[in-house]
C-alpha cells in the first residue's frame, strides 16, 4: 500500500539517480516508512502507460508478484505509489549496497592472491566457502519461486540482479520480466500467456539457447537455470584487466568471453596493475555482445553444436533451420575456468548440469540444493537458511568465523 510518509516527487534533491535505463528509473533516498528507522530506499519507477513502455518489461507486474512473495533471498516491498496524472508507478524497496557483479570483478575473489602469485591455500578455501553460500543462496530463491505452489520464474538471473548486504546475504531483485504459470491479470502491460511467451527475455550472455531461436513456448524456470548456470562458470572464469582509454578497448564489440586456456589473470602488454584508469572484469563464459547469432555461436563453439543426440528437439524450434552453424564437439568447460579451486570436479558437474541442451534436462533449483557440491557444512549469514526445512549443513560459524568476516576487503 503507499505509505504517507513517501516522497512521490522523484526530482525532488533528496532522490539519487542510480539507474537510468529504457525500461526504468532507479534512484535511492534517505527516508522512512511506516514508523521505521529513517534508512536508505530504492525507488524503482517506470511508466504505465503502454504505448511508451518498453516491451516486455512490466512494472505492473513486477509489484503485483513482488507483493505476494516472501522470502529472505528475495527482494521485498515498502510501499508503493501511482502517479495517475504522469502515468507512473513508483515501487520502494530496501536499498542493498553490493552486487555479485563487483564481487566478481574484484582480483582478490580467486584462488591465487595475484596475476604473479601462485594459488594460496587459505584464499583458495576462503573463495570456495563465498562461492558455495552465494549460489545456495540464489538456488534457494529459484526453488521457492520454481515450487508448483507458485509457478514463478524470474527470467533474467544475471549477476547484477544478485545483490549483496554487508552481512552476506543475497537478495534477488528485478521481476519486471518474471513469468507466472498461473497466468496474467488483466491489469498486467504486457499479458503473456503458455502458447505466446516473450523470447525476448534474460540478458545477453546469460540467454539460454532456445530463447536465441524465436521460441513462443518454452520451460521458463529451465531458462533461469541455465542462466545459474553461466552465473556460476563466471565465479571460476578469467580475470582481464582493461583501461578505458585503451584503443584496444575500444572497439565496437569488445570481446570479453571465456578464451580456451587463459590464465587466472590477463594483463594486456599496455596495462600494468595499479595503473590509474584501469580496472578488473571477469570474463563471461559466452559472448552475449554480438547478436543473438553470435551468442548462440559462442555457445555452441564450447558446448557443441547441438546434434539430434545432444537436443533433439533444437529443430523444432522456429529459427533453427534460418541459419547453419559449422559443427563442432563439445570442449571441457575446466580450460575456461582457471580460477577453479583445486578439487574442481563437483563444482564442474554442477555447472555441466545447468547448461544442458534440453531444457528438462537441466537440474532443477530444488534438487540442486542437495548435489554434491554443497556436501558438507554451508555458510550462511544468520536467519539465511535452507527455506522450509531444518538443513544440518547450513551453519553461521565455520572455523570460527562468519560470513562478514570472510567478505571483508571484498565487499569494502
Amino acid at each position: 500500500m503507499d505509505s504517507e510518509d513517501t516522497v512521490h516527487d522523484l526530482t525532488d534533491d533528496r532522490y539519487q539517480l542510480i539507474e537510468e535505463g529504457p525500461a526504468s528509473t532507479v534512484s535511492r533516498t534517505w527516508s522512512a516508512f511506516e514508523g521505521r528507522e529513517l534508512q536508505w530506499i530504492v525507488a524503482k519507477s517506470a511508466t504505465i502507460r503502454k504505448k511508451f513502455s518498453k516491451e516486455p518489461h512490466d512494472i505492473v507486474k513486477e509489484l503485483r508478484i513482488l507483493s505476494k512473495l516472501s522470502h529472505v533471498n528475495i527482494i521485498s516491498v515498502f510501499s508503493h505509489f501511482k502517479d495517475t496524472t504522469a502515468f507512473m508507478l513508483t515501487i520502494y524497496l530496501p536499498y542493498i549496497p553490493f552486487s555479485l557483479a563487483q564481487l566478481l570483478a574484484n582480483p582478490s575473489f580467486s584462488p591465487f592472491p595475484s596475476p604473479s602469485v601462485p594459488h594460496h591455500p587459505t584464499q583458495e578455501a576462503n573463495m570456495t566457502v563465498i562461492a558455495k553460500s552465494f549460489a545456495f543462496q540464489t538456488l534457494q530463491a529459484l526453488a521457492y519461486l520454481h515450487d508448483p505452489a507458485r509457478g514463478i520464474a524470474h527470467r533474467d538471473v544475471k549477476p547484477s540482479n544478485i545483490l549483496l548486504t554487508p552481512e552476506g546475504r543475497v537478495v534477488l531483485i528485478d521481476f519486471g520480466i518474471a513469468w507466472e504459470g498461473a497466468g496474467t491479470s488483466s491489469g498486467d502491460l504486457w499479458p503473456e500467456d503458455p502458447e505466446h511467451m516473450y523470447f525476448e527475455v534474460s540478458t545477453g550472455a546469460y540467454r539460454a539457447p532456445e530463447l536465441l531461436f524465436g521460441t513462443r513456448t518454452y520451460d521458463a524456470a529451465a531458462i533461469d537455470m541455465w542462466s545459474v548456470g553461466a552465473v556460476l562458470a563466471e565465479m571460476f572464469s578469467t580475470l582481464r584487466l582493461y583501461s578505458d582509454d585503451d584503443d584496444a578497448y575500444d572497439e565496437e564489440e569488445p570481446v570479453y568471453s571465456a578464451q580456451a586456456g587463459d590464465p587466472p589473470f590477463v594483463v594486456p602488454p599496455k596495462l600494468r596493475v595499479g595503473q590509474p584508469e584501469t580496472q578488473w572484469c571477469r570474463d563471461t563464459l559466452f559472448n552475449g555482445r554480438r547478436g543473438e547469432i553470435g551468442l548462440a555461436w559462442s555457445i555452441f563453439k564450447i558446448r557443441g553444436t547441438p546434434t539430434d543426440e545432444t537436443w533433439p528437439t533444437f529443430r523444432d524450434l522456429p529459427g533453427a533451420s534460418s541459419v547453419d552453424f559449422m559443427v563442432v564437439p563439445k570442449v571441457p568447460l575446466v580450460s575456461f575456468l582457471p580460477n577453479l579451486s583445486s578439487d574442481s570436479a563437483p563444482v564442474l558437474d554442477l555447472i555441466e548440469s545447468f547448461l544442458a541442451y534440453p531444457p528438462p534436462q537441466r537440474l532443477a533449483a530444488r534438487e540442486a540444493l542437495n548435489h554434491a557440491w554443497f556436501t558438507g557444512q554451508i555458510l550462511l549469514p544468520r536467519g539465511c537458511f535452507h527455506e522450509g526445512a531444518q538443513d544440518e549443513r547450513t551453519v553461521s560459524h565455520l572455523n570460527n568465523q562468519e560470513l562478514p568476516d570472510l567478505l571483508g576487503r571484498l565487499l569494502a
